[in-house]
């Protein structure tokens, strides 16, 4: 409830609300006495200024609510009663008070049509009291300044008003710009942190069984090798990502040189396929690979994404695929696209391990690697072969 009613307050007496509020009670506050007058003395017995007095007094109090939503109506209204009410001096305070109160509202209108207008006006029923006030003319020496300087006054407050609105608001979409920008950044440190490490512990699992099941002990020390260089470039990887979130960079690692890059920024699509047809070769694959050179042309974020995709469609491969089945990995240009295509013969299900891949987060992570580009993402299962496509523009 109190919230409620403090929201309210808020709203009546927020920008003009103050100046129309302030306005009605001036106004009643000189127009009462003359109110009382007429309710005791009655209209026709009362005296004609007391009567013009608490007519001008309601007109211009109602004048000013109707400001609370058509601010030209309200000043309309307030330059036809000066014109008819105050034709010389006898009603000075009803007057000088008036037009401060209107030219102050005057001045919050955002229209400058609005504005012009109302001076245009209000300086025509000033030369027109000139003309007609006689000795009274003299008076428009006190009104004009008070009018003039509460225009002034108020429109200067009403700028300065805008211009912190226009920077609070200006301030909160750069806080929301930044906002979107750190959870798509979020997502893309997941989703490069789950291609590097799912793909290399994939890797490390395997070839540990392999060298734990091996009846010839230089096939168990080819898999220690490749757990070994695998273990140590997955945790060279990971120390210069966190050094990229680590702004204080301790986390650097101080085996690699001051101008080496993370290994997330620094991949190559054709080297992507000589790098993973080895890896699917040492995991016992038999592998068939193709690449041309003009995929080198390729921006480097669109030959990261490319890389990105070979290395989660390898981690497939090795966790899904035909154990020793065949595979292969080709990367060409096709008209205006680079085309990346990775085939695999599927597992037979009695052999305990999945036919297709699950869960479903790295596929999503490839085809939104491909979106970002423009590019198609497709995967298909055709005669025993589960086929991987992925395209980009080149």
């Amino acid at each position: 409830m109190k919230a409620r009613l403090k929201d309210t307050l808020t709203k009546q007496f927020a920008g003009r609300g103050v100046i129309i509020w302030a306005g009605i009670a001036a106004l009643i506050a000189i127009s009462a006495t003359e109110i009382i007058t007429i309710l005791q003395d009655g209209f026709t017995g009362s005296p004609g200024t007391a009567v013009r007095g608490a007519l001008a007094g309601v007109v211009l109090c109602i004048a000013l609510v109707i400001g609370r939503r058509w601010i030209s109506a309200s000043l309309g209204i307030y330059i036809a009663t000066a014109f008819f009410f105050f034709g010389n001096g006898t009603l000075l305070l009803w007057m000088v008070l008036s037009a401060v109160i209107f030219s102050a509202l005057a001045a919050t209108s955002e229209s400058k049509h609005v504005r012009v207008w109302y001076l245009t006006f209000l300086i025509g029923w000033m030369i027109q009291f000139i003309i007609r006030a006689g000795d009274d003319a003299i008076l428009i020496v006190l009104i004009a300044p008070f009018a003039a300087l509460s225009f002034v006054l108020t429109r200067s407050i009403f700028v300065l008003r805008e211009r912190n609105y226009r920077a609070v608001k200006d301030m909160q979409e750069a806080d929301e710009r930044s906002r979107q920008a750190i959870e798509i950044e979020r997502k893309n440190i997941a989703r490069d942190l789950h291609d590097i490490v799912a793909h290399d512990i994939t890797v490390v699992a395997m070839q540990s069984k392999a060298a734990k099941f091996a009846n010839d002990g230089q096939m168990a020390l080819d898999a220690i090798d490749v757990i070994a260089k695998l273990s140590t470039e997955t945790l060279h990887d990971l120390r210069l990502m966190l050094n990229v979130l680590r702004t204080d960079g301790t986390m650097a690692d101080p085996a690699v040189s001051a101008t080496d890059k993370p290994a997330a920024t620094t991949v190559y699509a054709v080297q992507g396929v000589e790098l993973f047809s080895q890896r699917l070769r040492e995991a016992n694959f038999v592998v068939s690979s193709h690449t041309e050179e003009k995929i080198s042309d390729l921006p480097r974020s669109a030959q990261t994404a490319l890389y990105r995709v070979m290395q989660e469609a390898t981690t497939n491969v090795i966790k899904h695929a035909l154990p020793s089945g065949e595979c292969s990995i080709s990367l060409t240009v096709h008209g205006n696209e680079a085309r990346l295509k990775i085939t695999n013969q599927i597992a037979d299900s009695s052999s305990g391990k999945s036919s297709l891949p699950i869960g479903g987060s790295g596929l999503i992570g490839m085809e939104d690697r491909m979106k970002a580009f423009g590019g198609r993402f497709n995967t298909s299962e055709r005669n025993g072969r589960w086929i991987l496509t992925a395209s980009i523009p080149f």
